[in-house]
């Protein structure tokens, strides 16, 4: 099929799922799905551009979601990266996020991505944008020591690659080994680069993510690292413990259904505002995807303002 085709059925597709209607999603994209070619090169309507293979899952939910596949983090991006700051996204499969940072705040971009067909697709990507220089990517694993690691492949699941075997172990498919890959501590990292601060660190490392936190050492403070959003799977409460021991409050991803969401989008890229965290006001360990700041900063100070009115009683 055409590329006027596909870019039709897939802006069709993300209006239809957008609208009222709340059946029949799934059944658009099994009976156009096939139609498509494998590869896809498409522009997303921020302007960029993504190189995709359909056969992923990740990679196929944002052809077909227009890349609004995390709006609570491309929300976070664009409020709390500084333009020019400096963006590491650990755990980066295809790139979008990074790519975003870069498009929206002009950050320079350090993408680290053990899986090597993944990260030939974030080096694609870069190019396809004319971002390099300010992107860079790094094919290792980050954790708390350096050396190398098994990795595993989901059969399945594009986005559950992991270094621990027993990932994933809920979807169906299972893990096979990939072989060895290169692993990292980002206290290495900075100190080898001389990096003088981390405005942005995401990490979403399938399960590894504690250890990724380990591996920064005395990096891991406010005064170095102004947000951390992490992807809080397995020992949220070490996690937890961490972070709040080095001066950082976190603020949980609000659930909300899929229609709200999309207004609350409509309403922010409109020029409102718009809540997607709220305030961890209890003792148990977060969960899910949190954003954490420094207690005193201007970033908790604006989430919390943020989760205050959206809790008001219009």
């Amino acid at each position: 099929m055409s590329k006027a085709f596909n870019d039709r059925a897939r802006h069709f597709f993300r209006n239809y799922r957008n609208g009222r209607v709340r059946i029949g999603h799934s059944f658009i994209r099994r009976l156009v799905g096939p139609l498509l070619g494998q590869h896809q090169e498409i522009q997303l309507r921020s302007g960029l551009k993504l190189s995709l293979d359909m056969t992923k899952g990740n990679q196929n939910a944002i052809f077909w979601h227009d890349g609004d596949v995390d709006v609570r983090l491309y929300w976070a991006v664009r409020e709390l990266l500084p333009v020019g700051g400096t963006f590491i996204d650990c755990g980066a499969n295809c790139g979008l996020m990074g790519l975003l940072a870069r498009q929206y705040r002009q950050a320079n971009v350090i993408f680290f991505e053990p899986h090597p067909r993944l990260a030939e697709t974030i080096r694609t990507n870069i190019q396809l944008n004319s971002f390099d220089p300010g992107c860079e990517v790094v094919e290792a694993a980050v954790s708390d020591a350096a050396g190398e690691l098994t990795f595993y492949e989901h059969s399945t699941s594009d986005g559950s690659h992991s270094v621990h075997q027993d990932w994933g172990q809920e979807l169906p498919g299972a893990m096979n080994a990939l072989g060895k890959v290169p692993c990292v501590t980002l206290q290495d990292f900075i100190e080898k680069r001389k990096l003088a601060k981390i405005d942005f660190l995401k990490i979403d490392t399938e399960g590894n993510d504690y250890a990724v936190l380990k591996g920064m050492g005395e990096y891991l403070r406010p005064a170095f690292v102004d947000i951390v959003y992490v992807e809080m799977s397995r020992e949220q409460a070490a996690m937890s413990q961490l972070l709040a021991s080095r001066g950082y409050v976190g603020f949980p991803g609000v659930e909300r259904p899929r229609q709200e969401i999309v207004q609350l989008q409509r309403d922010y890229e409109g020029g409102g505002r718009a809540s997607f965290f709220a305030v961890d006001q209890t003792d148990k360990p977060s969960h899910g995807d949190v954003l954490w700041c420094g207690k005193n900063s201007a970033a908790a100070a604006y989430l919390t303002r943020l989760a205050d009115a959206a809790s008001q009683p219009n």
